[in-house]
């Protein structure tokens, strides 16, 4: 099954800039698909296809830089690299190249951050463009030719190689693959971080975090939970993120004295890949944590349309727990955005109306929910009720 990624044009507008072309992201969300299509809807140009996790394109980079340097021009004029990360002295090489040869244009992708930023040193300073690679949006999702649900985006999540009707044709090999996915990732990905005597604390932290999905967690309880330091907390939970496995949702505030504002939220990447995390595939309207999928469903949509360049998304909690699932600050206005999966009535929550007091200079509020839509306002302030079913209309 083919979905069609937004992203792809702006990697297709690329072959016109010689500078290096990155993408990141983590695995299975669909990094090597790109570069392939780029490769096959590209033939009039004489290219190659490098993947560095296949022993036998391995060994070719396992070589002096000078010797490397010599394959890679003779390979063509379109050069595509999977896990890139795995050439030593990779930014020296790629600088090279860029400096002697501007005729050869560069892809290339990593799951790791961690690695990448190792291998991206500032010799690659203004030589290269990157890309995050995200799982499908509800978007790209509903872009397929197979009428696909919005139950199995939630149940099953957003790796597109998941919805390959010959490789996973019913749910079972579904979550097979995504049980794969887990086992994969902490054999691949973590072993090599981490002290091997804390691999089952790390796991334990993970099903934590799956389990507390969209909570607000400490550092310091977690570190009680686990047995750990808060330091080597705070550094599984930076490895997490830096391979693409979490996001971290930081708190707004405007320094109001009974703002939280060190907390933190954190969403996994993949709504399916944490369900296999906690071991649960049941239909969305089926599961106590129906309101942490909704508000995931939302993030992850709200992460999918933010340009970085001019947004921020947050969220808010007063120490008295007064609470706003999400703050989006586009050019320093704000949106207050709630997640209502019990809601009947368009009837503003009465923490909108809190954050409205204190901040009286919010753009709009825009309340998620199951069946409503419908525009209305409070107080001089446009109210949007939108229905998870019409999420794309913000």
């Amino acid at each position: 099954m083919e979905f069609k990624r937004t992203i792809y044009n702006s990697l297709e507008d690329d072959l016109n800039s010689k500078k290096i072309t990155i993408l990141f992201g983590a695995r299975q969300v669909g990094k090597s698909y790109l570069l392939k299509k780029l490769e096959q809807e590209n033939k009039k140009r004489k290219s190659k296809y490098f993947n560095l996790e296949r022993p036998e394109d391995l060994v070719l980079f396992n070589k002096s830089n000078a010797e490397i340097i010599q394959l890679l021009e003779k390979s063509g004029d379109l050069i595509f690299i999977d896990e890139f990360h795995y050439i030593n002295n990779a930014s020296h090489i790629f600088k090279a190249i860029y400096d002697t040869n501007p005729s050869i244009k560069i892809y290339a992708s990593g799951s790791s951050a961690i690695e990448m930023h190792k291998h991206i040193q500032e010799s690659l300073v203004g030589r290269f463009k990157e890309y995050k690679i995200k799982p499908l949006s509800y978007e790209e999702f509903l872009s397929n030719s197979i009428n696909l649900k919005l139950d199995d985006y939630l149940c099953y999540g957003a790796l597109p190689g998941l919805y390959d009707i010959k490789e996973y044709p019913n749910n079972s090999d579904k979550e097979e693959y995504l049980r794969l996915i887990v086992a994969t990732y902490i054999q691949k990905d973590i072993k090599a971080l981490i002290k091997e005597e804390n691999i089952s604390a790390f796991n334990h932290l993970i099903f934590i975090l799956a389990e507390s999905q969209g909570q607000i967690v400490s550092t310091s309880s977690l570190a009680n939970d686990l047995n750990l330091s808060s330091k080597t907390v705070e550094k599984y939970l930076s490895i997490l993120e830096q391979t693409f496995v979490i996001y971290k949702l930081n708190s707004f505030s405007n320094n109001l004295s009974n703002e939280l504002k060190k907390s933190k939220k954190y969403y996994f990447y993949d709504q399916g890949v944490r369900n296999a995390l906690i071991k649960d595939f049941r239909k969305v309207n089926s599961r106590n944590d129906k309101g942490c999928i909704w508000e995931t469903f939302i993030y992850h949509h709200l992460l999918s349309i933010r340009k970085e360049a001019n947004t921020d998304i947050f969220f808010w909690r007063t120490t008295k727990g007064s609470e706003i699932d999400f703050i989006w600050y586009e050019n320093r206005e704000i949106t207050a955005i709630e997640v209502k999966s019990k809601l009947k009535k368009a009837v503003i929550p009465e923490n909108m109306k809190e954050f409205l007091r204190k901040y009286p200079h919010t753009k709009e509020l825009v309340i998620f929910n199951e069946i409503i839509n419908e525009e209305t306002e409070y107080k001089g302030y446009p109210v949007r009720f939108i229905s998870f079913e019409n999420i794309n209309e913000f």
